[in-house]
């Protein structure tokens, strides 16, 4: 069910946000762990978050209500938070019980997630404090509307949510993710030589890889012939992106950004990552101005528009009013805009199709393909030696297998480098299941993973569905 237009770009952008974030969080908390603790769960930490904050917004208009018990019980399945068979009276009954006895609990706040992601940030340089800020704001943002009113108790609250979130910030980037290469005001920028090495040190992808170097060889060649003053080709510099998720396409829009302001075809290189909430409003004339706001925030770099085809409504629907200003407006910036617009293959057709203008300026397709079972053991790899964990061989024979039976059967909403990650995870969550009751845990029982903490296909396809 859907409650109100953004509720599916919001589900998405927490299920992708959220794997990223575990691995921090849960870093952060096995630091400060003791005996007898339990086993830090970063999957847990996040869900709690919205929790607390779901009672808290229902609570702070005096009016806890059955749409938005609905609402939060809606989004949260993605965390297989127990209680399935309780019906939404029963969970409305649980939220004024808890927050009766213990309402100091419920008070807006910092969730937890991200206090103990600014500590990770802090010692690591990273910004995933910022994404958890991002995804819980915007689901508080829709958790208010969930009964169909907004009330100014619940506006207020908001707004108090929003200075919690952002203390120096006036206006919180609610719809947009931004990622730079000069967020940090001493980060030097890198030479094309080490993006190109960046890109090329990417698993898989080899047909975009050499798409991207033709890419770069043209501009080049371009640049040297105006130098010379002969004749340049006028070609359209934006992209469309063709893949199911979690084929690396915001990861390569995020190189090409810093690729083309080294070559100087943009002056700032920065990514602005988007989608239809944040481009498409629910009333007439706001769409424009919504529209306008990402562009300016996407001048001088690239603007990633993620699921593109949701643009094309139906009915009263504003996204066609989205594809024309943006159409617009990406002529008016032609000299200092790149826009890629991503999504699965088929849909991405049929959104290209819809339009002259987007077909005509939308002309060189990267394809990304789905990733193989051994490129998605190396990837699997990859990430426990980013964690510090390391295989025994029997454990990187499991891992093949495990893909290759995942991929034999694999359909359009295959996961890719996501199902790697999310299969990391419960490889990480059994692993301390199994050490946790050794007296004596080593940093080598600590860093190793075995084949039984690998999990089998029926664990799997329960923690993802």
């Amino acid at each position: 069910m859907s409650y109100h237009p953004e509720t599916p770009s919001i589900k998405r952008l927490i299920i992708d946000s959220y794997p990223k974030l575990v691995p921090a969080i849960e870093a952060v908390a096995w630091a400060a762990w003791k005996s007898g603790d339990s086993v830090p769960d970063g999957k847990e930490i996040i869900y709690i978050g919205f929790y607390t904050l779901s009672v808290a917004l229902a609570n702070v208009d005096e009016d806890f209500s059955i749409k938005e018990v609905d609402f939060f019980r809606d989004f949260m399945q993605e965390f297989g938070s127990g209680s399935e068979n309780a019906t939404s009276q029963q969970y409305l009954e649980l939220f004024k019980k808890q927050y009766k006895e213990s309402r100091h609990l419920y008070d807006l706040a910092v969730p937890h997630a991200i206090l103990y992601l600014d500590i990770y940030d802090k010692s690591k340089g990273t910004n995933l404090g910022q994404i958890a800020r991002t995804m819980y704001f915007r689901y508080a943002n829709a958790f208010i509307k969930a009964d169909g009113k907004v009330t100014d108790a619940e506006i207020k609250a908001l707004d108090t949510l929003q200075k919690l979130f952002y203390p120096n910030e006036k206006n919180p980037a609610e719809n947009n993710n931004v990622s730079s290469p000069n967020n940090k005001e001493e980060t030097k920028p890198r030479s094309l030589d080490e993006l190109i090495s960046e890109l090329s040190s990417l698993i898989g992808l080899s047909d975009v890889k050499k798409d991207v170097q033709e890419l770069v060889n043209f501009l080049k060649i371009q640049q040297m012939r105006e130098a010379k003053g002969m004749a340049s080709t006028p070609v359209s510099r934006h992209l469309v992106f063709y893949g199911n998720p979690g084929t690396g396409k915001t990861t390569v829009a995020r190189l090409l950004a810093e690729i083309y302001k080294s070559l100087n075809v943009i002056s700032k290189g920065h990514l602005i990552e988007t989608d239809r909430a944040g481009l498409v409003a629910g009333f007439v004339g706001q769409t424009a101005l919504k529209v306008h706001e990402v562009v300016n925030k996407a001048h001088g770099g690239i603007l990633f528009i993620d699921e593109a085809y949701s643009l094309n409504g139906e009915g009263q629907d504003f996204g066609a009013e989205a594809i024309d200003t943006l159409l617009k407006l990406m002529e008016d910036n032609r000299n200092d805009l790149i826009v890629i617009v991503a999504g699965y293959t088929d849909k991405m057709a049929k959104f290209l199709a819809s339009n002259p203008g987007l077909k005509s300026r939308f002309n060189k397709y990267l394809s990304f393909e789905d990733y193989s079972p051994e490129q998605l053991q190396q990837i699997f790899i990859r990430f426990c030696e980013k964690e510090n964990f390391e295989l025994t061989t029997e454990a990187v024979e499991k891992v093949l297998q495990i893909f290759k039976i995942l991929h034999e059967v694999k359909d359009d909403s295959f996961g890719n480098a996501r199902l790697a990650r999310n299969i990391f995870e419960l490889s990480v969550k059994n692993q301390a299941n199994r050490i946790i009751t050794v007296n004596d845990i080593t940093e080598e029982l600590l860093s190793k993973i075995e084949a039984v903490d690998i999990p089998g296909e029926l664990e799997i396809h329960s923690s993802i569905n």
